[in-house]
């Protein structure tokens, strides 16, 4: 889950891609410029959003009907490009990624409506500092209206190696950083230059939902070392905890992890969870919705680390 850049510029990374991810991850120098496809040459005015969508940002709950963006960027200036091969994997994994939210999702009565819109490539537009206006362009596109739908997410593609990351909307944000978006690499930074599995793609989707990290060093407030440790014990295969299999490899022919009880109560497809009265600080989870807490590790500075992002 990425913390908001203007609130802190790094902060615990999702260490090996997406699993049980600690401390912080450095990112490559050069990020790939987003080539935004024909982007509004006059930005529409900031729209004036409603108190529950300062609470939830632009994806809701998971059970609300929402528009995924796919949004491959590339930088041809330093050859980092998507072919056609590459691009139709990443579309694959992510497909799997939605069907296998759906079908843990309706093992607790639910059935989310994700819908995938392919937007293709983009152009020129600065990667961090200029995302939300990215976000806000592609939003501006109609697509809420085509597919009926009143939240809207995007997942980037990035044709590099590193760690995937969320821009999570918390609650204190109000109306800054609205947009929320994941960014997806094109392999995974620590194994030796396989693809990111679709297991992480589900993992990052599920954060624009409010679900929480839970390895040791979570960022989000509530989740504690004893927590983590219980979620071990518990819930070994918790998506949240663990993208990986327990020899530490990726699979790639299907999701071998769960939506645990825990993950469940944090996204509201549960009403409640057995863990409540064991983890009192979960009484404070508001299902879809992530609020600013004090990190259970110490953060280093950005000093420290340049050019890192927060995760």
């Amino acid at each position: 889950m990425y913390k908001k850049i203007a609130a802190l510029v790094l902060a615990a990374a999702l260490l090996c891609s997406c699993t049980a991810r600690v401390s912080v991850q450095r990112i490559p120098a050069e990020l790939p410029r987003a080539e935004a496809p024909s982007a509004t040459p006059t930005p529409e005015p900031t729209p004036a959003f409603t108190e529950e969508q300062q609470r939830y940002g632009s994806a809701a709950l998971l059970t609300d009907p929402t528009v995924l963006v796919n949004v491959f960027l590339n930088d041809a200036a330093h050859g980092c490009t998507w072919d056609a091969e590459d691009r139709a994997a990443a579309v694959q994994r992510t497909a799997m990624a939605v069907d296998w939210i759906n079908a843990q999702a309706a093992g607790y009565g639910a059935a989310p409506q994700l819908i995938c819109d392919r937007s293709g490539d983009g152009s020129d537009t600065a990667f961090l500092e200029e995302m939300d206006a990215l976000c806000e362009s592609l939003a501006a596109d109609s697509r809420l209206a085509v597919y009926g739908a009143r939240q809207i997410a995007f997942l980037f593609y990035l044709p590099i190696s590193g760690t995937s990351f969320t821009m999570a909307h918390y609650a204190d944000d109000g109306a800054s950083f609205y947009y929320e978006y994941s960014c997806l690499y094109k392999t995974d930074a620590y194994t030796d230059g396989e693809p990111e599995s679709p297991a992480t793609f589900a993992h990052e989707i599920l954060h624009l939902f409010g679900a929480p990290d839970f390895y040791e060093g979570s960022s989000d407030p509530y989740v504690d070392a004893a927590l983590t440790a219980y979620v071990e014990e518990t819930y070994p295969d918790d998506i949240m905890l663990s993208t990986y299999e327990a020899d530490g490899t990726s699979r790639f022919d299907a999701i071998s992890k769960t939506i645990s009880p825990l993950t469940a109560y944090c996204l509201g497809l549960a009403e409640s969870c057995p863990e409540l009265e064991q983890f009192p600080a979960l009484g404070k989870v508001e299902p879809g919705v992530f609020r600013h807490g004090t990190a259970n590790s110490e953060e280093p500075t950005t000093d420290a680390w340049p050019g890192a992002v927060a995760v």
